[in-house]
Order: structure tokens, then C-alpha cells, then sequence
């Protein structure tokens, strides 16, 4: 049986303003992963091996939406919705199909593009990328209601931890560097467009 109670209990307090002074995730993560049941720690293998932009493809994402954790299959859900959505604002911006860089299904974007459209529209790229993990640390508090002392709210901390350390690693002028990479990095075939 495992101890989410404990488990739990024990995890420190993270703030949507993605501060918590000295942090490390791989600490934080290796400590968790310590307390849980094998099965648990493929779980949190699945939510790290997605945080990599280099694993999100469309065999990625079948995947996660079969698995069998509630969690990972809405996380990454999520995710690619979020993704499709920047891909569809960036093709529109620049007069491309989007249809040409969206991954799965597309009509589930609706739900979410008036919010992410005024995020992906704020004219300070630094801004822009912290609203958009605003938007996520949100949907991981819906995602975990009324799941109390279960491995979805591990993940759902385990998540806005890996949000918390991007942003304590960053000053300013090398978030802004970080964020253009990464943006440019949301599909490979919009590398130099000026997202400014």
C-alpha cells in the first residue's frame, strides 16, 4: 500500500508566482520517487521523460492518452492542446496552414484559444512565457480537485515543481534568450520567425 498521506504531507509549499528560494526539483523529485511503489515511479518517469521537447511527438502523446494514470493522460492532453494552439496563432501569423505543424486532433483547441490567444498576443515575450505557465500551474489545480491524498496530486506537484525551478533558474535577460529558444523549439519549422 502506499503512503500518499505521508508523502503528501511532507511536500513543501510552491507559489503560482513560481518563486521558492533554493530549489531543486532532481531533490525534491528523488526524495518522492524514494516513497513510491514501482508502478508510481513510472509514472513520474512519464511526466520528466515529457518534459523534455524533444520527446513531443505524435507517438509520444498516443501514448501518454493511453496510459494508464487519470493524471498524465490530462497533463499531456493538455499540453498538446496548448502546443497546437501556439502552432495555429504562429501559422495564422505568418499566412501557413496550420494543419501542417498540429499534432492530433485539432477541434479541442476551441475550449482553450480565447484565453491562450490574449497570452500568445502580450507583447513581452518574458511576460508572455510566465502567463503561460500561470495558465498550466491553474489547469494542474483543476486537474487535482478533489483528489486529496492520491499519486494525481503527486504528479500535479511534481509538474508545477519542474514550473517553479524553470523560473528560480532564470534572471530576465537570460529568460528572454531561454524563451525565444523554446518557443522556437514548439515546432521545429517556425525557427527565426521574430515572435516579438
Amino acid at each position: 500500500m502506499n503512503n500518499y498521506h505521508y508523502i503528501i504531507a511532507g511536500l513543501p509549499d510552491l507559489m503560482p508566482d513560481f518563486t521558492s528560494g533554493q530549489f531543486s526539483y532532481r531533490e525534491l523529485a528523488g526524495s518522492v520517487r524514494e516513497q513510491l511503489s514501482p508502478r508510481d515511479r513510472r509514472a513520474v518517469d512519464w511526466l520528466e521523460f515529457g518534459a523534455d521537447t524533444s520527446h513531443l511527438n505524435s507517438h509520444f502523446y498516443r501514448a501518454a492518452a493511453a496510459n494508464r494514470n487519470q493524471f498524465i493522460r490530462s497533463w499531456y492532453d493538455l499540453d498538446r492542446r496548448i502546443r497546437n494552439a501556439q502552432a495555429r496563432y504562429l501559422a495564422q501569423k505568418e499566412g501557413t496552414d496550420p494543419g501542417l505543424y498540429t499534432v492530433g486532433e485539432t477541434e479541442s483547441v476551441q475550449e482553450y484559444w480565447p484565453a491562450l490567444l490574449t497570452i500568445f498576443q502580450h507583447p513581452d515575450l518574458f511576460e508572455r512565457e510566465h502567463l503561460l505557465d500561470r495558465y498550466r500551474w491553474d489547469r494542474i489545480a483543476e486537474m487535482t480537485t478533489f483528489h486529496f491524498f492520491d499519486m494525481d496530486v503527486i504528479l500535479g506537484f511534481l509538474a508545477k515543481a519542474m514550473i517553479v525551478e524553470r523560473w528560480n533558474s532564470l534572471d530576465r535577460k537570460k529568460g528572454a534568450e531561454l524563451f525565444r529558444r523554446y518557443v522556437d523549439e514548439v515546432r521545429g519549422t517556425f525557427k527565426g520567425i521574430d515572435f516579438q
